[in-house]
Order: structure tokens, then C-alpha cells, then sequence
């Protein structure tokens, strides 16, 4: 039987040929009949053969839906390093002048048998006298009297020599002329001593 379809096949063999390209031709032309282009609809795709470049511009944006609600924040995450030091700020404006003090007189005695005034730390007293050892009479101005005032006198250990040093107003003024302040000036020996520098304040 085999040996009859090829003796066949070889006689006619040219036949069969325009046979085949013409049936083939047929087929293409049924194709292109059938299936116009643009014409493939749902039924015609295969589910999940379609790419995005073969859908319409409104069928990419159908995909899109609504922007959805925004999501709770999240938790705060740990406490990162301390930044090093930054520099140094430049130095402020001076402040304003602080209002004037309110003691009406007041003076630095330097002690010793020649006591002097310090002027930069003296107010309205003009003048100081050493009238005998840890006896001093301080002169005021005008209007400032030690019988309508109580001063305050102090020691300076920086400028004095020796220890346990005191200093005390004597409202009698009994070794100094009238209108004079007396300070007398001592160690704890109740000796009076003139290695003491003071300062005396009138309120």
C-alpha cells in the first residue's frame, strides 16, 4: 500500500504541490475575512494574555482606582545621638547702668598713723584724722551728722596685719571735735591697734 501512495505521490507530485499553495492562499484569505482588524473582542482573548500596551487609553485608566485614605502614622522611632557642642554665641551688649546706691556717705580708711581716703571708694567724707593709736576721726559733708545717723564699720583683712581684728563706731565721739564720725580700731587682746584698714557706710 505504501509503495502505491509513494508511486502516486510521484506521478503526481506537481499537482499536489498547486494544490497545497492554493488551499493556503484560501485559508489567509478566509483569515483576513473573518477577523478584520480592530475587530477581536472579550470572548476571542485569552484570560490573562493581554498586556497593558494592548488595552485602550480609557480601559488604563479604568485600572486606576480612588486614592485611598491616608495610613495612621507610624510609631516614632528612637531618640537619635546628641549633636556635638555648637560654637560659642558672640558676647551680649552691655546691660544698662544699674541705679545709683542709696547710702548717703561712705569711705575706705587705710589705717595706720597716716590714714588716708581711697577717693574712688569715699562719698561725702572729705577728710581723715589719726588722733591716737586705733583713734580715727572721719570728717563728713555738709548735712550728714553722726547724731542723726547709725553707719556700719567693717574690716579689711586684705589691707590689715595681725588676726582677730575689729572695728567699731563710737557714737559718743568722745576723742573727736563735734560733727565727726570716731572709729576705733582693736584686737581681741582689747588692745587698740593701728595695722587695721576700714570702711565705714552711712545709710
Amino acid at each position: 500500500m505504501l509503495r502505491g501512495i509513494a508511486a502516486y505521490v510521484r506521478r503526481h507530485h506537481i499537482a499536489l504541490l498547486a494544490l497545497f499553495f492554493a488551499l493556503g492562499g484560501t485559508a489567509v484569505a478566509a483569515s483576513n475575512s473573518l477577523l478584520p482588524k480592530n475587530s477581536v473582542g472579550s470572548a476571542q482573548v485569552i484570560n490573562g494574555s493581554l498586556q497593558k500596551k494592548d488595552l485602550a487609553g480609557k480601559a488604563v485608566k479604568a485600572l486606576k482606582g480612588n486614592k485611598g485614605a491616608r495610613g495612621i502614622p507610624g510609631a516614632a522611632g528612637p531618640q537619635g545621638p546628641q549633636g556635638p557642642a555648637g560654637a560659642a554665641g558672640a558676647a551680649g551688649a552691655p546691660g544698662a547702668a544699674g541705679a545709683p546706691g542709696t547710702a548717703r556717705a561712705y569711705a575706705y580708711v587705710s589705717g595706720g598713723a597716716t590714714p588716708s581716703l581711697n577717693a574712688g571708694l569715699t562719698k561725702n567724707f572729705t577728710a581723715v584724722q589719726h588722733v591716737g593709736v586705733g583713734d580715727y576721726c572721719l570728717t563728713p559733708a555738709a548735712g550728714i551728722t553722726p547724731t542723726t545717723t547709725s553707719p556700719s564699720v567693717t574690716v579689711d583683712w586684705s589691707a590689715s596685719s595681725g588676726s582677730d581684728l575689729l572695728a567699731f563706731w563710737r557714737s559718743a565721739g568722745a576723742g573727736c571735735t563735734a560733727g565727726k564720725f570716731e572709729v576705733l580700731t582693736y584686737n581681741l587682746a582689747s588692745a587698740r591697734t593701728d595695722n587695721v584698714a576700714f570702711t565705714i557706710v552711712v545709710p
